[in-house]
């Protein structure tokens, strides 16, 4: 019994009510307050309540003792026991570390106060434990950058039958897609490429991360040294993990040592620090799983065309892209049949509004997760 009573009496000592901050959003005439405990003599406050007063969406991963923060349309990355996070590819210090009791997570009160203020000068500002911001950013999926894949002196893969050029297909599925994009859901559309260049495979997703893309889609076609090989297969960023996956990894990816360099490139590219370890990176891999799953669907329901499935991969066009990113196989231009369907303008325009179909089902859902 007294064991037990010193026991509360230390717990009571280490976390206590410390004291309020109060949170006015500018226009809005009714302030909210977040409240601050006291942990081992140091502020902190429930990372559960930022959801409410703040409108940031905090996201645990427990296995990697990480806890992701989107707020005003920008990601924070912690971990558990650090005071240092990821913001923008750089880490910054909040001096005392992000502490778990049992499933809540705790964030040093500094961070609210005096780091978040310098991340958004001028939208937020704090004078002691008085903030106050602007109302935070509109968080509905309004950017996406579409990739046709290949361009310019690169063709990508060429028919067997009618030597079609998988540049020129990407291209026009790419640009239909646009069309419906911005005709029926007011989306601002970007394109790596509009015509018949050459783009580097890092210059992609940079242009992606540069504007600022809620999504990234990279349209390609498919090819086998099996001409009996057929359908349509949608992946997203990670270690392949079958040996169809590694082989369309391979063809996808050979396009660095062709034509941006050979080994030397390959080696930057390989690079572990630009791949998968990245934590701006790995937050969307979930996101990204479920528009390929979204897109696949559509594609298979719209197309008719056999289901190969949504599938992981290391694609060097979707590492370093800091949003959610898939890459889209239409179909198989060295399969004869699949290869005069791609050329097809009315197949074409099929392909364009299934995959129109999964990237608004699953916006529907991103946008309301994001801006709960």
């Amino acid at each position: 019994m007294k064991r037990c009573l010193i026991a509360v009496l230390i717990t009571f000592c280490v976390v206590s009510v410390f004291a309020d901050i109060e949170i006015r959003v500018r226009k809005n005439a009714t302030p909210a307050t977040l409240q601050e405990i006291q942990m081992d003599g140091v502020a902190y406050v429930g990372v559960s309540q930022l959801g409410t007063v703040l409108k940031c969406i905090p996201r645990q991963d427990r296995e990697d003792q990480r806890l992701y923060l989107h707020f005003n349309g920008e990601s924070f990355i912690f971990l558990e026991g650090s005071s240092y996070y990821n913001f923008k590819l750089n880490s910054f210090n909040m001096h005392f570390p992000l502490k778990r009791s049992g499933a809540e997570y705790y964030i040093p009160s500094i961070f609210i106060k005096e780091n978040l203020p310098l991340h958004f000068p001028g939208n937020i500002i704090c004078k002691g434990n008085r903030m106050e911001l602007d109302k935070p950013f509109n968080r509905n999926v309004q950017v996406i950058v579409l990739d046709p894949g290949h361009g310019g002196k690169d063709p990508g893969a060429v028919g067997k039958v009618i030597k079609a050029q998988e540049k020129d297909v990407n291209l026009s599925v790419a640009l239909k897609l646009k069309q419906l994009l911005e005709k029926e859901m007011g989306i601002t559309v970007l394109m790596t490429r509009s015509d018949d260049r050459f783009v580097s495979l890092g210059e992609r997703t940079r242009f992606a991360n540069d504007n600022k893309a809620d999504l990234f889609i990279s349209i390609h076609t498919n090819a086998s040294k099996d001409s009996k090989a057929k359908g349509t297969e949608t992946y997203y960023l990670s270690t392949a993990v079958t040996s169809d996956a590694r082989a369309v990894e391979a063809l996808e990816n050979q396009v660095v040592e062709l034509y941006e360099g050979g080994v030397s490139a390959k080696a930057k590219y390989d690079d572990l620090g630009f791949i998968l370890s990245d934590l701006s990176q790995t937050e969307h891999l979930e996101s990204s799983n479920d528009l390929a799953g979204n897109i696949q669907m559509n594609l298979i329901a719209g197309s008719g065309r056999y289901d190969r499935g949504v599938k992981q991969a290391n694609f060097y066009v979707l590492r370093g892209a800091f949003m959610p990113a898939v890459l889209v196989e239409l179909g198989f231009i060295s399969n004869a049949e699949e290869e005069k369907l791609l050329i097809n303008q009315e197949y074409q325009q099929r392909l364009a509004r299934t995959i129109f179909e999964g990237i608004k089902r699953f916006k529907y859902r991103y946008d309301r997760i994001r801006n709960t």
